[in-house]
């Protein structure tokens, strides 16, 4: 997978072959868990997490929405703080980012803003 920004900030995510055809097997079984695992060479060095929305996530209001974070920093307390950039794929409801993956081998994210 590779991630770039790009020069309107949007984030666009590509596979190749192998990527489409892991996602077609995997993300009928475990949707959630097959977007974490695609970006889980990023955030586990630091940067590009998803996180789901709809757990009652402060930094985007109420949506469902998949949303990356450029980075995602947990306090002792539980509470997590976006530092950087934030992305959301605002047509959730009628398209899906796993599924352009898996068809087209690319998607994108909108860019939101920066944390303060």
């Amino acid at each position: 997978m590779n991630i770039k920004v790009l020069p309107n900030k949007d984030l666009l995510i590509t596979v190749g072959n192998q990527e489409r055809a892991w996602i077609k097997d995997e993300m009928h079984c475990r949707y959630w868990g097959t977007l974490v695992d695609l970006f889980e060479p990023y955030f586990t060095n630091g940067s590009y997490e998803p996180f789901d929305a709809g757990d009652g996530n402060p930094f985007v209001g109420l949506t469902s929405s998949p949303c990356i974070a450029e980075c995602l920093d947990w306090h002792d307390d539980g509470k997590r703080e976006i530092v950087g950039g934030l992305w959301w794929y605002p047509s959730y409801m009628v398209q899906d980012p796993l599924e352009d993956l898996k068809n087209t081998g690319r998607t994108v994210f909108e860019h939101v803003g920066e944390a303060a």
